[in-house]
């Protein structure tokens, strides 16, 4: 198994309970891929560096928390929105937003979220409230989604919109001793079946075409060979789609069918920046955007700032 993100760590434990046997192979140093939660001794609550919620109630997830009775918590609180002149009011435009997003067909041909707005929702009559809802809309594809709105397509986000119907996907979550839980309960299940994990050895070639197959990895000054029958490898897309001789590329032997490439070549994974700020104090308690009212109920904050240039 190469990669111990969450699909490597799962797929991993699948198969040593089908009684294979199984090695991890980690380039970091630590497990978990995008999942990285960490602790400071005088804070009550955990730092997430990576992901944070819990989206709706999805039941590869929460199956493993309820086994462990973990408490996890709704969040709750309001949606504040910022204009680009500094003023602050609750969001309001979420019905105008679903509107446009409702009107989204995934049996037509299919089309970028972009050029859907575009034809089906002309604004000859310059409504400013439509435009806004438009921009709250792009907004919300190119945030929540992590996608550029040229590229991604209807049909994907007509897909993702039923599947979070399924799960409550509306509702967040968090666990409350942080998402490295669920990492670490994954781990746990690894090492009551006796599987290792390696972290370090960075994988930069696997040849899969004799019996066994063979991964050459770079374990810092030197490499280390590792034989086995099959390979499964789970590592993030752009190291897939990373040309070989390049660093940080695997380089397959035989190359990967043509199929397999074509199908890299479509896909695409957002970018997305996380950045975590500690304050000595709640600040935000005392901020009275409006008469009376204060931050200290915010949930979300949302900018009129542009992810993607249009």
């Amino acid at each position: 198994m190469v990669d111990a993100g969450v699909a490597g760590l799962t797929v991993a434990a699948e198969l040593s309970k089908k009684d294979f046997s199984v090695t991890v192979l980690e380039a970091r140093d630590r497990v978990g891929g995008r999942i990285f939660t960490q602790w400071e001794s005088d804070l009550d609550a955990p730092l997430e560096l990576g992901a944070e919620f819990v989206h709706g109630r999805p039941p590869e997830a929460w199956e493993l928390l309820c086994r462990e009775t973990s408490e996890v918590i709704e969040v709750k609180g309001e949606s504040w929105c910022g204009s680009r002149g500094g003023d602050m009011a609750p969001c309001n435009f979420f019905d105008r937003v679903d509107k446009i997003l409702q009107k989204m067909d995934g049996t037509s041909p299919d089309e970028s979220f972009a050029d859907f707005l575009s034809r089906s929702w002309k604004n000859g009559q310059g409504d400013p409230k439509l435009e806004d809802a438009k921009r709250r809309a792009t907004a919300y594809v190119s945030g929540f989604n992590a996608a550029d709105p040229q590229l991604v397509g209807v049909h994907w986000l007509v897909e993702s919109m039923r599947a979070e119907e399924e799960i409550d996907g509306e509702r967040t979550f968090r666990p409350k001793h942080g998402y490295g839980e669920l990492v670490g309960m994954l781990a746990s299940d690894l090492k009551q079946l006796g599987t290792p994990i390696r972290t370090g050895p960075v994988v930069e070639s696997i040849a899969w075409n004799n019996h066994p197959a063979e991964l050459v990895a770079r374990m810092g000054q030197r490499s280390a060979t590792f034989l086995t029958n099959k390979v499964v490898v789970t590592v993030p897309l752009a190291v897939l789609q990373t040309p070989p001789g390049q660093a940080g590329s695997i380089r397959f032997s035989p190359p990967l069918p043509e199929e397999k490439l074509v199908a890299l070549r479509k896909m695409e994974m957002g970018k997305v920046i996380r950045v975590v700020f500690r304050f000595r104090s709640r600040f935000w308690h005392r901020i009275t955007p409006l008469p009376g009212r204060t931050l200290s109920d915010l949930s979300f904050l949302f900018t009129e700032d542009e992810t993607f240039p249009t």
